[in-house]
């Protein structure tokens, strides 16, 4: 726990804006589709936002969500992620800080013609890097394959598709995700977005999103997103707003 805190700290004191060089911010929230986009070399990105959820009686809030990019070399970057969890249970309340998830990205293949970007995703969830309440019995591994097609200069289809070892039982959960953008102008992004999650001889547990991006500088940016659970998922909204930026 004391180990953690001053992480969450160093956070909050990045979170005030600074200039920076380079091309526009490029995030992967606040969809579940990760980008194949990797953060320019020597330059650091956060991704900052809070989260609610409602599933049957139980809520969830995660205040602050935080992901922490940087550029290691062209086409890499290594990432840090957490967030403090505060769940509510009818009389019954939990909170403490989510098990950190440390991870690498690289780009493999930039987008020509028809030829989409494709990278690489993996990372790490660390089990006793959380508070005590929040520790889990396992190491979370998983690997993603990210593709992104340019469909024109303002729209764009992307997809990830990957396997997770889940803490709980150390059993392989596959991953899939679908997202659509468009540029509706210069500073706002709309998407929509399907994503599921299946344990081999189960059903998938579906979920559909859609929101928006600001960019209020190149640097800069909002966004909110709004979603549900589909099919054989547990019924569930959710619901996020969040603000990154690039230094």
């Amino acid at each position: 726990m004391k180990v953690i805190h001053p992480i969450i700290i160093v956070f909050a004191l990045l979170s005030i804006p600074n200039v920076a060089l380079g091309q526009q911010i490029q995030t992967d929230r606040p969809t579940e589709t990760e980008s194949p986009t990797t953060i320019v070399a020597q330059h650091l990105q956060m991704e900052n936002g809070f989260s609610y959820e409602k599933e049957g009686n139980e809520k969830t809030f995660e205040l602050p969500e935080v992901v922490l990019r940087y550029g290691l070399f062209k086409n890499a970057e290594v990432r840090m992620e957490t967030a403090f969890k505060t769940s509510h249970e009818e009389s019954e309340k939990a909170y403490g800080i989510k098990p950190v998830t440390l991870g690498f990205k690289y780009h493999l293949i930039d987008h020509k013609d028809l030829l989409p970007d494709v990278a690489l995703l993996g990372r790490i969830s660390i089990p006793w890097m959380a508070d005590k309440s929040l520790q889990e019995e396992n190491y979370s591994p998983e690997i993603r394959l990210l593709v992104q097609h340019d469909l024109s200069k303002k729209t764009h289809l992307s997809y990830n598709l990957g396997v997770e070892w889940t803490a709980e039982n150390a059993c392989p959960e596959y991953i899939y995700t679908l997202s659509a953008d468009h540029s509706v102008s210069k500073k706002i992004k709309i998407f929509v977005e399907t994503y599921g999650l299946a344990v081999s001889h189960q059903h998938a547990e579906n979920n559909a999103d859609a929101g928006l991006l600001f960019l209020w500088s190149k640097n800069l940016q909002f966004d909110f997103m709004a979603g549900t659970s589909l099919m054989h998922a547990h019924a569930k909204k959710f619901a996020e707003v969040g603000l990154s930026y690039k230094i």
